[in-house]
């Protein structure tokens, strides 16, 4: 990932890379409306914000309590 990452829109491939999963199981969270937010560019590109991303992965976070 690039020095800018705060501010940029990660592809789908970037994405699964960074959470260690596949693009398709990337897609399957996404069809079932269950994992990070996204945008849609010129209406058929899949981008994830970087900051929507973080924010998703500290929903996720499981404290034993």
């Amino acid at each position: 990932m690039r020095n800018d990452t705060c501010s940029q829109l990660l592809k789908e491939k970037e994405v699964a890379e960074y959470l260690g999963v596949s693009v398709k199981s990337l897609r399957r969270w996404r069809f079932d409306r269950r994992g990070p937010n996204y945008v849609k560019v010129a209406g058929k590109l899949v981008r994830y914000p970087f900051l929507e991303l973080q924010a998703w992965i500290g929903q996720q976070t499981i404290t034993n309590s």
